[in-house]
């Protein structure tokens, strides 16, 4: 059996390499996209007016075929001229259709270009990037200088968001570019687009990276990852009430005095007794164990741990 091509009046012509490279992670609309430009040259001439029409051809909103284009062009399947214009342009509608970019398409490709019509229309672009390499220790090659490119031109993000992501990242020993691509646009993602709920969103991701392994050691885990519950008690914990380790110390032993074994949920309800009770520190526990204690003085069968029990029931109740 033979099959062919019928042709008719025109061809599409696909590089080769979107079959070995990129087929498994292009999606649906970026397949409808690439062969809709592929089909008609002429949508390249302007892409400013071919997106318009390609995505009412194909029932796709433009932000859509502008990501779709843009995914493409991370893939180093469409090298477009002037995509710096198309960018800023991807960035109003997208903005204008209150969307966000999706995280694993990464930036697009900047040419030499572009950058130099960067560096040329922002002029704080040149010391942000010197910036950059001060803080990752390293000189950039272009295409890392593209990222700084994408971070500042496409998503929008100010020269102080970028340096404190990038800052985090030597924290925590992730020095990639890559690496704060990625994280740069699942933030964005998440609505995290500014400088100040950055900063409240890395500090939280930092106590708790310091605090779980801590804890777990603590609670006897072993390897053993929390579960979401945990998890979700744990950050509590060390971000929304902001205790520190002395602290659930505390906690842990009172616990582990009242019921013999470690548990995560018993030490969560004294330490939010403790929270509503204005206990911040272990000064204040002891505080209110002193108290405890003089009103038990005189009694000659006294013993520190019942006194924390009996004054954790007194206090609060039964847990």
């Amino acid at each position: 059996m033979k099959c062919s091509f019928q042709y008719g009046e025109r061809v599409l012509t696909l590089p080769a390499t979107v079959l070995h490279d990129t087929v498994a992670s292009a999606t649906p609309a970026d397949w409808r996209v690439l062969c809709a430009f592929a089909a008609d040259p002429h949508l390249c001439e302007d892409t400013a007016l071919g997106v318009p029409e390609v995505a009412k051809s194909l029932g796709l909103t433009e932000s859509e075929v502008l990501a779709a284009l843009a995914f493409w062009r991370g893939a180093g399947v469409l090298v477009e001229s002037g995509s710096q214009q198309t960018v800023r342009k991807h960035a109003a509608t997208r903005a204008a259709d209150g969307k966000k970019p999706l995280p694993d398409r990464g930036l697009p490709t900047y040419s030499a270009d572009d950058l130099a019509g960067i560096a040329e229309g922002r002029a704080d672009f040149g010391a942000l990037v010197g910036a950059c390499q001060q803080t990752l220790g390293k000189v950039f090659n272009t295409a890392e200088i593209a990222i700084i490119a994408g971070l500042a031109d496409y998503l929008g993000l100010e020269g102080d968001y970028i340096l404190l992501l990038l800052s985090h990242c030597v924290r925590m020993e992730k020095k990639s570019l890559r690496y704060a691509e990625k994280m740069a646009l699942s933030l964005y993602d998440d609505g995290i687009t500014d400088a100040a709920a950055l900063e409240e969103r890395l500090r939280r991701v930092e106590v708790m990276a310091t605090a779980t392994g801590k804890i777990r050691a603590m609670f006897g885990m072993g390897t053993r990852a929390f579960t979401a519950k945990e998890r979700s008690m744990v950050e509590k914990w060390v971000c929304g009430m902001q205790y520190e380790m002395d602290v659930i110390g505390l906690a842990y032993e009172a616990t582990v005095n009242a019921t013999g074994k470690p548990a995560l949920s018993y030490a969560n309800s004294i330490l939010e007794r403790w929270y509503a009770a204005g206990y911040r520190t272990v000064e204040d526990v002891t505080r209110a164990m002193e108290e405890y204690r003089r009103r038990k003085q005189g009694d000659s069968s006294f013993d520190a741990d019942e006194v924390f029990q009996a004054m954790l029931k007194k206090t609060y109740g039964e847990i």
